[in-house]
């Protein structure tokens, strides 16, 4: 009796894992159905004259990417992006690795990089967590981005935990211990290893209304200047009563932390009122980034380019801090969507009126899929830098 026990426990245990395994085989079968390849290219001119000694500098770069999707089994799934940006010409421009230092610096090393790569969960009680290399983007990327602008993005090596609560809150918490930097794939700049923890929550209060809270543990193993801890505040609202106006409101504190070589504690404000009037929209602001002269407020892993005018003046903050004060225009002509934006920068301390800058774009979107920009910036230098003129052409197509 107890052999005969035996033998139908060993066939039912057999029939299981026989079950099991076809049933993960279907699911496998149908994941790799459900997977999805796309391809997106980018080609841009840049061209840069600063009046200074260094060369006048043309940049003609194509970005190729190739995405590979998996479909997802029992809530996994894998990503895969590779990019590869290739010269259009000749490399007359300093791109920070290709030893052209006569030339000014548009930041677009040529290479072939895995841009992102991770294995991702998703729960049906809206969890997420991220293994891999990944994008991330936190709210208007003032603290943490991609810098998609750049022809190699900027990602992140780590681990980041997602969640969505019924009560119209979300947070996420992570940890990366290396940054993919624009300057890459090679070159020395082009990766920051340490250790870097972030933490976001953000609140739908209300349609109009949205509360996020966020922090920044940044550990840099070799740029001890950036390692720092940042906790910021982030409001964005707008009233029924008056529906075209909209408002950001956005309050941080940065200190030193870890191996930063001096000590210090800054102020970060960001102001801004936007009047919409159907696709007509006006937009006014201020920024602060404190700064006593010895030390600033500090955005290392923004994506900078967004902020403060095109022409990347301030991609690290000046020692005596940075004001902006700024207006923008955004209005279509016809298929064609205009934006106009004027900024004036001024020190925060020493009463230093750094200079003023004028950006313009205009972007159209042909039949065949394929967007086109031009972008224009003249920075007009007064107590900081150089006069600055740049000028951006791009043709971008997403094929599946």
């Amino acid at each position: 009796m107890k052999t005969c026990n035996l033998i139908a426990l060993s066939v039912v245990t057999a029939l299981s894992h026989a079950s099991y395994a076809d049933d993960l085989t279907s699911k496998l079968s149908q994941a790799l159905k459900d997977s999805s390849l796309s391809a997106d290219f980018r080609y841009r001119l840049e061209y840069v004259d600063q009046d200074n000694l260094l060369d006048e500098a043309i940049g003609s770069t194509l970005k190729s990417r190739l995405n590979i999707q998996s479909g997802t089994v029992s809530g996994f799934s894998g990503f895969i992006q590779l990019d590869n940006v290739s010269l259009i010409g000749n490399d007359h421009y300093n791109s920070t690795v290709n030893g052209n230092s006569q030339y000014s610096v548009i930041a677009d090393p040529k290479g072939t990089d895995i841009n992102q790569a991770f294995i991702r969960y998703q729960s049906t009680a809206g969890t997420t967590f991220t293994a891999g290399r990944q994008q991330v983007n936190h709210l208007n990327q003032r603290f943490l981005g991609g810098v998609a602008w750049r022809q190699n993005e900027q990602t992140f090596d780590g681990y980041r935990l997602q969640h969505n609560f019924k009560q119209n809150i979300s947070a996420e918490i992570s940890h990366f211990y290396n940054i993919n930097r624009i300057f890459g794939p090679k070159g020395a700049a082009a990766d920051q290893d340490g250790s870097f923890n972030t933490a976001l929550v953000s609140w739908q209060l209300h349609p109009q209304h949205k509360l996020s809270a966020y922090g920044y543990d940044l550990d840099f193993t070799n740029w001890a200047a950036r390692s720092s801890v940042t906790l910021a505040l982030d409001y964005q609202g707008s009233i029924s009563q008056v529906p075209n106006l909209s408002w950001h409101l956005a309050l941080a504190q940065q200190q030193d932390q870890h191996n930063a070589p001096i000590d210090y504690k800054h102020h970060y404000h960001r102001i801004s009122v936007n009047w919409q009037q159907q696709q007509f929209s006006l937009q006014a602001g201020q920024e602060r980034l404190a700064g006593d002269g010895t030390s600033a407020f500090q955005t290392p892993l923004a994506t900078l380019h967004a902020f403060q005018g095109f022409t990347d003046m301030f991609l690290n903050t000046p020692n005596a801090g940075l004001r902006d004060h700024w207006l923008q225009l955004s209005v279509p002509v016809q298929a064609v969507k205009l934006n106009l934006a004027w900024h004036r920068f001024d020190s925060d301390t020493g009463n230093q009126h750094y200079g003023d800058e004028w950006n313009l774009s205009a972007g159209y979107k042909f039949s065949n899929g394929v967007a086109g920009l031009v972008k224009f910036a003249y920075y007009d230098a007064k107590d900081l830098a150089v006069d600055t003129t740049k000028v951006w052409f791009m043709l971008s197509y997403h094929l599946e």
